[in-house]
């Protein structure tokens, strides 16, 4: 097996010889657990023949690298094995029916990476992200390809409503305590990859916030970060604060979702903030807000 490219941007943290020693542990479960297979080091994902899927390894990466090397394939086998749950004929017959499903539905914000191999029911959102229909496997979160919304006869807005309700109901969210971060922004954080879900109807998580609502984040599935907004220097130092924690616990993960920012305001579309990546930050707010930053900023500076 060739070395992994050294810029692998699914794993950046790690070596080329670690990279090398955690996929072949990948390998050597998969083959073991499901026989053939096809590995593609510089995207970072095996395709399994048996299983009609294709496993994305970021994640999988991510809560290695916070292990042990040792504990490292008994973590892949954990996670491997989950693979049983999305067989095809395990999910057709879980899926094949609306009102059997109609429990375990969710909808979770994910970026493009954790689409690129189904065809997802989902409603777009700003700079890459989705909200995406999804199907809560035990704890995995499973999303729904168009194939088999397509027989349930019920109509989009109708299916991804009721996955919100369950959503809300079913992925609590606590505000982290930290005073480091006391008055500049938020944390929310919960157990289950369906947190980000909130995202879509935030204003009874803060409902106090202004009437120019606030930029949040989500770094990873299990965490929204909020910032409120505010039209003076004030809130430009903290949100870029907040926007540089943000972007730590998208390194780092697991689960991760998007190092980039959005504008929420009650009773308003998600809007873009800011796009981020290794290289660049760049400023993506319409441009209401942008002309009344700026004023605010200058009334602060006068």
């Amino acid at each position: 097996m060739s070395a992994p490219p050294v810029s692998c941007a699914w794993a950046p943290w790690w070596s080329p010889e670690q990279r090398r020693r955690f996929l072949s542990h990948v390998e050597s479960v998969v083959q073991a657990r499901f026989g053939e297979h096809t590995l593609d080091e510089d995207e970072g994902t095996v395709a399994v023949e048996k299983m009609d899927c294709v496993l994305g390894l970021s994640n999988l990466a991510q809560t290695c690298r916070a292990a042990e090397p040792d504990d490292w394939r008994l973590i892949i086998y954990s996670h491997v094995a989950r693979l049983d749950d999305f067989a095809p004929d395990a999910l057709a017959e879980r899926l094949g029916e609306y009102e059997r499903v109609l429990p375990d539905l969710r909808v979770r914000v994910v970026s493009a990476q954790h689409l690129s191999h189904i065809d997802a029911v989902r409603d777009p959102l700003p700079l890459g992200l989705s909200a995406c229909l999804s199907v809560d496997l035990d704890g995995a979160a499973c999303p729904v390809d168009r194939s088999y919304f397509n027989d349930w006869g019920v109509e989009h807005g109708e299916v991804m409503a009721v996955a919100l309700a369950n959503t809300l109901m079913g992925a609590p969210m606590t505000e982290e305590d930290a005073s480091e971060v006391s008055g500049k922004f938020q944390v929310f954080t919960g157990d289950s990859l369906f947190v980000s879900g909130h995202l879509l109807d935030f204003a009874r998580t803060v409902p106090d916030i202004g009437t120019h609502g606030a930029v949040v984040t989500v770094p990873a599935a299990h965490t929204v970060m909020v910032c409120p907004v505010g039209l003076n220097e004030k809130f430009v130092d903290h949100s870029a604060t907040m926007l540089a924690a943000s972007y730590v616990r998208y390194l780092a993960g697991p689960n991760s979702v998007s190092p980039n920012a959005l504008w929420w305001r009650p009773d308003h579309p998600l809007a873009g903030f800011a796009r981020m990546d290794d290289q660049c930050f760049e400023l993506a707010a319409p441009e209401p807000l942008r002309s009344q930053l700026w004023e605010g900023l200058r009334s602060a500076g006068s």
